[in-house]
């Protein structure tokens, strides 16, 4: 995809194009977990449920991009 020059946008399309499957795939496993135990995606002792294993995970995710750019000299992410 790179060699043939894309604009970002036609390049976050392609990159879509070949996630889309996978993602697909990713979103009917968590579904099957969910439905075998519903209580897969909280965390012991916190009353929001899934929506904060979500936020849990999200503000992971960003403390960690932001830590990765911080030693790689980049700042925040």
């Amino acid at each position: 995809m790179i060699s043939l020059d894309p604009s970002p946008r036609q390049f976050a399309e392609s990159l879509t194009v070949c996630l889309d499957p996978l993602f697909d795939q990713l979103y009917e496993a968590l579904t099957n977990q969910l439905a075998q135990d519903p209580y897969i995606f909280r965390i012991p002792g916190d009353e929001t449920g899934a929506v904060g294993f979500m936020d849990t995970w999200m503000s992971t995710l960003r403390e960690q991009a932001a830590a990765a750019g911080e030693r790689h000299g980049g700042g925040e992410a």
